[in-house]
């Protein structure tokens, strides 16, 4: 697999799957009202791709396509869009979540991004045979558990060693002549971490319109303020269900508890909160919700490995 130096104008959502019949890399350029920026994409291995959106001051709904009989990951790693499916299903995307897709046939999906600004988006699209094969080796029943079912999306959540793989293939810290071979183990390692996941211990829960509708709502006010997130009885009555079903829908529907999913994205935000120097550690732990800091520095410790003040450290002496 070559370095993605061939690149072309993009005119269409379908423009990479065309152009992946012909090259194993390349580049599209996008310059539309909707974003400006580059997409990147590469063949892996066989029924393996990588696709990247990078685009700023992207604002408005972005034209979206997800090819058939193929398993479509989708995350975001910078800003916040939706991608509504075309029997109405809406699925916010913004860094805390993957959306798995399984479609029969090629789709187009409509992508809104809710906040106008950074867009990046990290894309695997694989061949579910591909998963059957080493060093996967899944069965049957283990590919149940994991892909949606067809014509369908499930979102699952993205935890901070998932995230970090994502950042790592779109920011390569190698030589451009070892990328292909980066690019490939990190999609390993990344596809190897998400079905080693807790979360895919059953299938795929089919959830009703309505409460699909609700348990995103659910997501959505839990994490709007994560210095004041809401309890459990104001949620319970702001989406109109029970504390005891939205517990148990919640998990079901979103992979983690409530606790989990406030504790994940507190921490994101504590790595991008991290890179302002201007913000002590203190201030860091206050803005997510910590009462006491050293409770915010053993939180972090115990996800990274590294204090809050060291992550600082080295994330200044970064290239």
């Amino acid at each position: 697999m070559p370095a993605a130096s061939l690149q072309y104008d993009c005119r269409s959502s379908t423009d990479w799957y065309a152009l992946s019949a012909r090259h194993d890399a390349f580049r599209l350029r996008w310059d539309q009202p909707t974003g400006r920026g580059w997409e990147a994409c590469y063949r892996l291995a066989p029924g393996l791709w990588l696709r990247t959106l990078d685009l700023e001051q992207a604002s408005g709904c972005l034209p979206a396509w997800i090819p058939g009989n193929h398993l479509t990951l989708a995350a975001m790693l910078d800003g916040t869009t939706c991608l509504e499916a075309p029997e109405g299903a809406a699925f916010e995307l913004s860094g805390d979540r993957l959306l798995c897709s399984h479609r029969r046939q090629g789709t187009a999906f409509r992508d809104h991004c809710l906040e106008p600004g950074r867009y990046l988006m990290v894309l695997l699209i694989l061949d579910p045979e591909r998963l059957r094969q080493p060093p996967f080796g899944l069965t049957a029943d283990d590919l149940a558990a994991f892909a949606p079912g067809i014509d369908d999306e499930r979102c699952l959540p993205l935890d901070t060693a998932l995230h970090r793989c994502l950042r790592d293939m779109v920011s390569p810290p190698v030589d451009p002549r070892r990328l292909p071979l980066y690019l490939q183990a990190k999609s390993s390692e990344f596809l190897c971490l998400l079905l080693s996941s807790p979360t895919l211990v059953s299938p795929a829960p089919r959830v009703a319109p309505r409460d699909r509708q609700a348990l995103e709502a659910a997501r959505r006010r839990l994490l709007a303020d994560l210095a004041r997130p809401p309890r459990l009885t104001e949620l319970s009555r702001d989406i109109g269900m029970s504390e005891s079903k939205l517990k148990q829908r919640f998990r079901e529907y979103h992979g983690q508890s409530l606790s989990d999913c406030l504790h994940q994205a507190r921490l994101r935000e504590a790595e991008r909160l991290l890179g302002d120097d201007r913000l002590s550690i203190a201030r860091v732990a206050e803005a997510l919700g910590y009462e006491h800091p050293a409770n915010f520095t053993t939180a972090f410790k115990r996800e990274f490995g590294l204090t809050p003040r060291d992550y600082r450290k080295r994330q200044r002496l970064a290239p």
